[in-house]
């Protein structure tokens, strides 16, 4: 018997779908932040502008948007290890390809191939996550998943400007190279093998409309967030929003029919499935945009390199990692919705702290509100657990299902967060700039007064939705289960029988 089959017999299987599906993931949330660091090394490399170059980072985000709702049939068709596997493959391929890209065009039709792989593979992760873990051990696994998702944009800049600056832009992606190799290996060897189901009918019509729709609105919100309001994004926007209702239809008329969707809305029926997501959509919009923004304030406003951004923003992940296994140890006993709700709690109170900040701030404070951003994000990491809690652990289907939906409406919130706050914040402070010319202020303080004035309106935004959010996530139902609360505190004793309890 080897080494690797030797340790596999000590270990869970559980916890080796974890290893498996947590590299990948690691490797997909590297990749983004990575290559944003390459942006202006492309820029001179391909003599291009930044409008052209952007398209690198669209065409990937526009790839994902179209192909995340093909997973759940993906998965059901051909299995979920093979699924994952040829979706990791597809990701080592574009990664290897976009590497040896000789000019602008060839590296964006290579993007396009890693997104379709990077797409499916973000819902295939929870997917197979989930289905390895007993409902209530879900927080538990959720946790060990969020780990990845702090590491990897705290290593990501880090690591892709060391990478960039010494050895050139192309190792942004060749970096993934070796992390996909790893991770392909590990899956083919670890993941069991579950056989797909023959004569699955694809809805075309669904994919279609979903694609279509998806990448319309991550285009029109990604040029909106950019500055060009044009005409025809607006239009674009609202054509997208007639598609996805177009989709809602379609899917609805096919379950009633007794046929198979691409997407199962019917799993929205579900109130502690519906009022979760809603949570997490006004999460996302709240979290990505607050990120956006707390870049800028660093950096523009209290004038930090971005060196020194990146380090000070460290704190949150660092908060986030000490609080993250404890909050999923606690959520599997209590169920995820008290979690959560603390999380939103301290988000809350982190935000209204942040009408404190000025442009001279002193650092500690800056520092412990970054800190307090942390800890939240350790305890809302359970509002995707909230949302699959009902979900037993043999719905196969149901759990493919309802953790691509997670995924698509996080991905769509997320830089709709980014321009629509972003936009609001340039909107306001052209306001102030006005008002503050008044009292004569002129120059560089008077821009860097007048976006502060403008981001303290954000933030009473953000305050309003966060509020919205918490009594959302207040009425989903509670599950919780009976038990001693000293196994939490002390790992080592013995824990007590549980009853689960529901409300």
């Amino acid at each position: 018997m080897n080494f690797i089959s030797r340790v596999t017999t000590r270990l869970a299987y559980k916890w080796w779908v974890t290893i498996a599906v947590t590299l990948g993931m690691l490797m997909s949330l590297m990749d983004a932040t990575i290559v944003n660091v390459t942006i202006p090394q492309m820029q001179h490399a391909f003599h291009a502008n930044l409008h052209d170059v952007q398209w690198v980072v669209t065409i990937y985000m526009l790839t994902q948007a179209a192909v995340i709702p093909t997973a759940p049939y993906l998965t059901a068709r051909f299995g979920g290890k093979r699924t994952y596997v040829w979706t990791l493959s597809a990701f080592l391929l574009g990664s290897l390809l976009c590497g040896f890209a000789w000019n602008l065009p060839s590296l964006i039709i290579f993007r396009f191939i890693q997104g379709i792989g990077g797409g499916i593979l973000l819902p295939l992760v929870m997917t197979l996550q989930y289905q390895a873990f007993a409902p209530e051990e879900r927080g538990t696994a959720s946790s060990v998943m969020g780990l990845a998702l702090m590491v990897a944009p705290v290593m990501g800049p880090v690591l892709g400007g060391y990478l960039v600056s010494t050895l050139g832009w192309q190792w942004a992606f060749f970096i993934n190279v070796p992390i996909g190799i790893i991770a392909v290996a590990v899956a083919q060897k670890l993941l069991k093998h579950t056989p797909g189901q023959k004569g699955l009918h694809f809805d075309l019509a669904g994919f279609v409309t979903a694609a279509t729709g998806s990448a319309m609105l991550v285009y029109a919100v990604s040029s909106i967030a950019s500055g060009d309001n044009v005409i025809s994004n607006v239009f674009l926007f609202c054509g997208s929003i007639i598609i996805l209702c177009a989709f809602v239809v379609i899917e609805l008329r096919k379950a009633r029919k007794g046929q198979e969707p691409l997407l199962d809305l019917r799993i929205f029926e579900q109130r502690t499935f519906a009022f979760s997501n809603i949570t997490l959509v006004i999460y996302s919009f709240i979290w990505f945009g607050l990120l956006f923004l707390i870049s800028i304030y660093l950096q523009t406003l209290h004038q930090e390199t971005a060196f020194q951004a990146g380090m000070i923003q460290g704190v949150q992940a660092i908060a986030t990692l000490l609080l993250l296994p404890l909050a999923g140890r606690f959520s599997d006993k209590l169920g995820p919705q008290p979690i959560a709700l603390t999380g939103l709690i301290i988000l809350t109170g982190a935000i209204s702290l942040m009408l404190l900040l000025t442009l001279n701030t002193p650092l500690w404070l800056i520092i412990g509100i970054l800190f307090l951003l942390g800890c939240s994000t350790g305890l809302t990491g359970q509002i995707p657990v909230s949302a699959m809690s009902r979900i037993e652990k043999d719905a196969a289907k149901e759990v493919a299902h309802g953790s691509t939906l997670v995924t698509v409406l996080r991905a769509v919130a997320a830089p709709l967060g980014v321009a629509v706050l972003s936009s609001f914040v340039q909107g306001r402070s052209q306001y102030y700039v006005t008002k503050l010319t008044a009292q004569h202020l002129t120059g560089n303080t008077l821009l860097r007064q007048s976006t502060l004035q403008a981001m303290h309106d954000s933030f009473i935004v953000m305050i309003t939705l966060a509020i919205c959010a918490l009594v959302i996530m207040y009425f989903v139902p509670r599950r919780r289960y009976v038990t001693n609360i000293m196994p939490l505190l002390v790992p080592n004793n013995e824990e007590l029988r549980e009853q689960p309890v529901n409300h």
